[in-house]
This record gives structure tokens, C-alpha cells and sequence, in this order.
């Protein structure tokens, strides 16, 4: 901002802009559809699979090595797309990582007919799709002003909560249906969904305010204002490695997001078959129940985006306390009521429901936490901070699951099985390489189980994220910041486009 130039306060923009009327949220919207066609074209192998492992007979084992094997791509990403969207823009970085993991899924039913393949694809959709949330946290660092991060990216980031309340019930009656070979339709139908959304998303999402021709003025002025982002930013400021890995705020986000990711990856991908082999959930059903959670979470993160915003604007908290109480909240619900989810048992399916719908609902608060932080602490190197807490966060995606299936090994074998003298059984219970026995008999490496040994199995699953949502929210409790950090200043912003202390707009403390 010019010296003497007076800003423009929220108060001023907002009478001019309405925010239903405003860019900046617009542009949250269209991020909010992106993610929620990321996350739906994520998901949907998780109900998918079911059916999927029935037909080509794949076991607990194999089926969580197909789940997982897309985060060994999307860690990869993780720190290139935070560095690409940083200097080159936002929009392009993120609009093709979506378009690549929706090609990608149209050649999903092609795919599965050779395990190798399909987990090969599954890694290369990984690798589209790792850039998108450091290249949002980019773009968030050019458009929101500082008290509106909470809102604007808990908005935006939500979407990714709702394609998972869409994908898992339309994807179990799409699976089960006729349409399209059945469970390949779930690839096809949300596949055509994404490359639709690209194409919207390329025409009207821009890197910046400066470079969006249909922004009001007003708006411009405000936004640029307010971040104090300096146009006179230097081309290509250095990233300060050694200051961002000692900094006790940045490994809190870290470690957060990685116990975070933890629960959430173990239960993303394992709740379906959690509610089949314990709960006896039909996948129609099945998809159904497994969504209700994430709708808890996508209201919860915006209502928690919304309480932060409206705590540190009004001067009730400090970024820093409103930031902790979300974190707080969050794993509180999460730990409770997941240790509660372990002891339901058949017949209990609505309370089991009702209790993981509280779990993973309440830790939507963690996304006005830990998740917005990046931006609070360093503005200018968000995208990158997002990139790396988000690359290591990404370990839990393939680690979680392949954790869960070496403990949950005793699978429900759902189809008829007949045993060695011709009595036909049902519902029988196995560890083995894959859900069932061959007919008439039991090879060598099957072992029969039962469903008591599946449960204590999956409750052992359950605790162990307990203890790490527990870890998480002590160790943010303690070393968590939501003050801007020394080294967001390094080589980025000259002496006189600093934030002046007039408006409190300029002071996200």
C-alpha cells in the first residue's frame, strides 16, 4: 500500500461488496466445487471396493493396498505444487491436478482387472491430485484478507467433506445398481462430473485480484490492502528452510496434520468395510450410514471457520487462543466418541453411527485449528507450509490403512460357502488372502474367525487413533502460534508496504 494512502476497512467493502455479490467468495465456491469433486472421485473406490473385491476376489490385504496406494503418489506433490503455484499461479497448478485425477478415474474399471495396474493408476491419480491443497493455500494467500481466513477456507476446504457425504451413498447405489456394469459406474459418472467443473473453473477462477477482470474496485483495493501482499514482493524470494523446520508453531501444524490425517485417512478409507464386516451394513445402506459423518463434519468446519472469524474480529480471542480452543474441541470429539464407536456391537448400528458421526464430525473445529494456520504464521509461504505439512500428513494415508488391515485380518465372507462335508454357511469369518475359501474346502493359509475376533480387531484399530488424536491436540495445545512468523518477512516485502496499525483489518493477531 502507498504511504498516505488511506485502507479500506471490511465495514467500507462490505457495504459496496456484499459477499454474496463479492469475488473473493466466489472464489471460494468454485475451490468448494473442486474439492468436492476431488474428494468424491477419492472416496468412491471406498464403497466401490466392496463389490470390487467380491468379484476379483481380493482380500482385506489386497483391497487396503489399493486404497492406499494413491498416497504414495499424492506425497510426492505435496512441496512441488506449493512451489509451482507460488511462482506460476495457483489456478493452472490446481485446475490440472484435478483434470488429471478425473481422467484417471474414467480408466479406473479398465484398470482393475489386473491388481498391478490398478495400483498404478491409483499412484499416478495420487500425483494430480497432491497439488491441489498447497496451490489452494497459494491462492488463499493472494485472496483473503486476514480475518477472513477462517471463513474462506473452511468454505472452500468444506467441499471436500460434502463430496463425501455425496460420493458414498450415490456411489453404493450406483455400485449396486445395473447402470453402466454396476460399480463401474461410480468411476464413470463422477469422472464426467470433473471434467466438467475443469472447465468452468479454468473460464472463471484467477491467481489474483490484480489479474480478475470483473472485480469491483472496492474489493481490489480492500483485499490487496489488507494482506499488505506488496506488489512489491521480489520475483523470486528464498525460501527459508533452516528458520521454517526450527520453528516450534510450524511443527505444530505438522504433527497435527499428520495425527489429524491419521484418524481421518483410517476411517475415509476403512468405514465401509468396518460397517460390513461388524456391523453387517448392506452396501446400499452401507454407503448411506457412511456418509452421515462427513455431513457432520462439512457443517461443523464451517461453523468453526465462522466462530473463529467472529471471536477474532470482535477482539474476543487472539488468533493464537481462538486457534487452540478449535484444535481442542476437535480431537476432544474425536477421541470420546471414536473409543465409543469400538464398543457397539450387530444390532447397534444406529448408535454406532451416531457415535462416529460425533468422532469425525466434531474435528470439522480442527479446520478453523491447525488447517487455516499456515496462513496466520507465514502469509507468504503458505502454499509451501501447506505443501510440506501436508506431504508428511500424507503418510498416514497409506500407513493408516495398511495398519488397519494387518490388525483387521478376520474378514465376514458375506457370500454362501460350502464347507467340507456340503453343509452351505453363511456369513462365516476368515483370515486368508482373501475373504472367502475356495468351496468344499479350507487351504492352508485360511483361518476361520469369528465375528467377536473381527471386532476386538477393529477396536484395537480404534484406539490406537485415539491415542494419536491425543498426542496431537497436547502437542499443538503447547507449542501451537497464530502469530506471523520472523521468517515470512525474509525476502519478500520492502520497509514501506508494511501493514500500518490503523486498521484493525491489518493486525491478525
Amino acid at each position: 500500500m502507498a504511504s498516505g494512502e488511506t485502507p479500506i476497512s471490511y465495514e467500507t467493502a462490505s457495504k459496496v461488496v456484499p459477499w454474496y455479490k463479492s469475488c473473493r467468495y466466489a472464489l471460494a465456491l468454485w475451490a468448494f466445487f473442486g474439492f468436492l469433486n476431488v474428494y468424491a472421485l477419492r472416496v468412491n473406490l471406498s464403497v466401490a471396493i466392496v463389490e470390487m473385491s467380491d468379484e476379483f476376489g481380493w482380500s482385506n490385504g489386497k483391497t487396503t493396498i489399493v486404497l492406499s496406494s494413491f498416497f504414495y503418489g499424492y506425497i510426492v506433490t505435496q512441496l512441488p505444487g506449493g512451489w509451482l503455484a507460488t511462482r506460476f499461479g495457483a489456478k493452472y497448478v490446481y485446475g490440472f491436478g484435478v483434470l488429471t485425477t478425473t481422467v484417471l478415474t474414467l480408466l479406473t474399471p479398465l484398470a482393475a482387472k489386473k491388481l498391478p495396474l490398478i495400483i498404478a493408476l491409483r499412484i499416478v491419480e495420487g500425483l494430480g491430485e497432491g497439488v491441489t491443497y498447497p496451490a489452494m493455500h497459494a491462492m488463499w494467500a493472494r485472496w483473503a484478507p486476514p480475518l477472513e481466513r477462517s471463513r474462506l477456507a473452511t468454505l472452500c476446504y468444506s467441499g471436500a467433506f460434502l463430496g463425501t457425504v455425496i460420493a458414498m451413498p450415490a456411489s453404493g447405489a450406483l455400485a449396486n445398481s445395473s447402470f453402466l456394469g454396476g460399480w463401474p459406474s461410480v468411476f464413470y459418472v463422477f469422472g464426467a462430473i470433473g471434467c466438467l467443473w475443469f472447465i468452468l473453473w479454468m473460464a472463471l477462477a484467477h491467481n489474483s485480484p490484480e489479474e480478475h477482470p470483473r472485480i469491483h474496485d472496492v474489493e481490489r483495493e480492500y483485499i490487496v490492502q489488507s494482506i499488505a501482499a506488496g506488489t512489491t514482493r521480489t520475483k523470486s524470494p528464498a525460501v527459508p528452510w533452516s528458520k521454517i523446520f526450527a520453528s516450534r508453531p510450524v511443527w505444530a501444524i505438522i504433527i497435527n496434520h499428520f495425527t489429524q490425517n491419521w484418524g481421518f485417512y483410517t476411517l475415509l478409507t476403512c468405514l465401509p468395510t468396518y460397517f460390513n464386516d461388524v456391523l453387517w451394513f448392506d452396501i446400499k445402506e452401507n454407503g448411506a450410514n457412511s456418509a452421515y459423518p462427513y455431513l457432520m463434519l462439512f457443517v461443523v468446519s464451517n461453523v468453526g471457520g465462522q466462530m473463529a472469524d467472529y471471536f477474532r474480529f470482535n477482539n474476543i480471542l487472539s488468533t493464537t487462543t481462538a486457534r487452540k480452543l478449535n484444535n481442542c474441541l476437535a480431537y476432544m470429539f474425536s477421541c470420546v466418541f471414536l473409543a465409543l464407536t469400538g464398543y457397539t456391537h450387530k444390532g447397534q448400528n444406529t448408535l454406532a453411527v451416531v457415535y462416529l458421526t460425533l468422532s469425525v464430525g466434531g474435528n470439522g473445529f480442527a479446520q478453523a485449528g491447525f488447517n487455516v494456520n499456515h496462513l496466520d504464521v507465514s502469509p507468504h509461504f503458505a502454499g509451501i507450509l501447506m505443501g510440506l505439512s501436508n506431504g508428511l500428513a500424507t503418510i498416514p494415508g497409506f500407513v493408516g490403512p495398511s495398519v488397519a488391515g494387518a490388525i483387521a485380518k478376520c474378514a465376514r465372507c458375506s457370500q454362501p460357502w460350502e464347507d467340507t462335508n456340503g453343509t452351505v454357511l453363511y456369513n462365516t469369518y476368515w483370515q486368508g488372502p482373501s475373504k472367502c475359501p475356495p468351496n468344499g474346502t479350507i487351504p492352508q493359509d485360511f483361518t476361520q474367525c469369528s465375528l467377536e475376533t473381527c471386532h476386538a480387531q477393529w477396536q484395537t484399530v480404534f484406539w490406537i487413533s485415539v491415542g494419536i488424536f491425543a498426542f496431537g491436540a497436547l502437542v499443538y495445545l503447547v507449542m501451537g502460534s497464530g502469530e506471523p512468523q520472523a521468517f515470512d518477512k525474509e525476502g519478500v516485502c520492502d520497509e514501506d508496504d508494511q501493514p500500518t496499525e490503523q486498521d484493525p483489518l491489518l493486525q491478525a493477531n
